[in-house]
């Protein structure tokens, strides 16, 4: 059995796999978001707590505490836990949202160093990045800079809290703190430039290492008799690309829990010069993966639910009826568009001051009709992607669809029609814990390859086709987001100067993204 720890933006899950892939239980807790202007955090506090909890419920309830061969994590990516050497945590965790790091960022970019990795490695600096972050704890609390110990991904810090103290990182999170692998060291001279010191990065080791053992104590509290080995994994969204099946060429993922992850597997790398996407080679099977994330997916449909559907029973139920139109030609086109950047723009247009826009609204237009567009904004996000896929030596072929978006069937009508390609809805919900299952099986030896392995235990629910009616509207849609959002930008950024010059805030609120 494999225990899979999914700590992610809204919730921490603790699932149990058998061999074949087959999920046998589950548990979960929310997490709570602190949101203040430009600062995005959470608490590695409640994090750990939760984790044990989780952790707890699903050895009860399967009463498998005997059977756990091994245990992983798949977590966000770019979140930042500074700790000390007894994983207590300096102040709260900088989440990938988090904008505060926007004038050490402009910095970094300026720098020499930077450039060349940037050449090298197609890295970008930018208020998202992890050396960003480092850099504003270190000018703004100093003592927390100090007392850090490491500072770890949600991956390392919870490999760390189960192992009893391995500070380890993989090579895609290594990335993240813009890992040079040829010289197989983090940049000294980079971070050396900025007074910054690289041993507080965790070591980087291989998808797939045996870490060893789980805490003893650990194991008591949790009920676990066995005595399973750790395997380092990766984050999330990687994990997803295979929980989906997408393992061949052309097969793209997109995975909308909180936000929009899209992935394209290709056997060949693909340099974005523009800086707009990321490749990532993924050693284990020795292929490439191209996209990045935003940072609203789903979790524009959840605060369109609170907006607009606050007091409705079955809330996606009505968004379902109210935004597929009465099924007479042309009825589902609201000539509206929706910008969907609540909490700023990150892949592929990377622009941390864009914000929300209906365009477009009339007297007529419904509470439907705004729901439609957001739906269609989605769809609009990735295609974006797919457009910047077409770049490269290798054409998107088909997309898989999961989280908890895929969930409402008119997001994958929609979606299909917009992209121009069929859309397979996955039988398992629970994508990225399966891909991390599926990176333990094979880094054991349980198949010989990411595509067997995907082709034996991934399967597809329903498959979404685009329809040839609605092409010719869309694509005329696709080309108005497209031109709107570039005519927007240099708006959203007289509006950020406005609402600093007169110091406009929204205070702090917490919130389950």
């Amino acid at each position: 059995m494999i225990i899979v720890l999914n700590l992610g933006l809204k919730s921490v899950r603790s699932i149990i796999y058998n061999e074949q892939g087959m999920r046998i239980a589950n548990a979960g807790r929310r997490v709570n978001s602190r949101l203040n202007g430009e600062l995005v955090e959470q608490d590695a506090h409640e994090w750990r707590t939760k984790l044990m909890e989780v952790l707890r419920e699903s050895v009860d309830v399967s009463g498998l505490g005997g059977k756990i061969k091994y245990v992983t994590v798949a977590c966000s990516a770019s979140c930042l836990v500074p700790v000390d050497r007894n994983l207590v945590p300096k102040c709260r965790v900088i989440m990938v949202s988090d904008k505060r790091a926007r004038d050490q960022a402009a910095r970094i970019s300026q720098s020499e160093n930077m450039v060349k990795l940037a050449q090298k490695y197609g890295y970008k600096a930018s208020e998202y990045s992890q050396i960003s972050r480092m850099l504003w704890l270190k000018e703004n609390d100093p003592a927390a800079y100090e007392g850090t110990w490491k500072f770890l991904a949600p991956n390392d810090y919870l490999t760390a809290v189960l192992t009893g103290g391995q500070a380890v990182t993989d090579q895609l999170n290594a990335e993240k703190n813009f890992f040079d692998t040829e010289a197989g060291s983090y940049p000294d001279a980079l971070y050396d430039e900025f007074g910054l010191d690289t041993d507080k990065l965790p070591e980087r080791v291989d998808i797939g290492t045996n870490v060893g053992k789980l805490d003893k104590t650990l194991l008591a509290e949790a009920g676990i008799t066995s005595d399973p080995d750790m395997i380092v994994g990766t984050y999330d969204a990687i994990c997803s690309v295979f929980g989906t099946g997408v393992s061949a060429p052309g097969q793209v993922c997109d995975v909308s829990g909180t936000v929009t992850s899209v992935r394209m597997y290709s056997d060949k790398p693909f340099h974005d010069d523009k800086g707009r996407i990321m490749c990532q080679h993924f050693p284990p099977s020795n292929g490439y993966l191209f996209g990045g994330s935003n940072n609203l997916g789903g979790g524009l449909i959840e605060w369109a639910k609170t907006c607009l559907y606050t007091g409705d029973e079955n809330p996606y139920e009505k968004m379902q009826i109210e935004t597929e139109g009465d099924g007479s030609f042309g009825s589902n086109r609201t000539g509206l568009v929706f910008l969907p950047h609540l909490l700023g723009a990150r892949a592929p247009s990377w622009n941390s001051d864009a914000r929300g826009i209906f365009f477009g609204l009339e007297r007529h237009h419904t509470r439907g009709d705004l729901m439609r567009s957001i739906f269609e904004s989605v769809a609009f996000s990735i295609r974006d992607f797919l457009e910047i896929f077409h770049e490269s030596e290798t054409s998107p072929e088909m997309i898989t669809a999961s989280g908890g978006l895929a969930t409402i069937r008119i997001a994958n009508e929609i979606k299909a029609s917009i992209t121009g390609l069929p859309y397979h809805f996955m039988a398992e919900f629970e994508s990225t814990s399966l891909g991390a299952a599926i990176i333990v099986m094979c880094s054991q030896g349980r198949f010989e390859s990411y595509q067997q392995a995907c082709e034996q235990i991934v399967a597809t629910k329903q498959i979404f086709l685009p329809r040839a009616q609605d092409k010719q509207y869309y694509d005329d849609m696709y080309g108005l987001y497209t031109e709107l959002s570039i005519q927007a930008d240099p708006l959203f950024q007289k509006r950020k100067v406005i609402m600093e010059k007169h110091r406009i805030s929204v205070g702090e609120f917490v919130e389950n993204l």
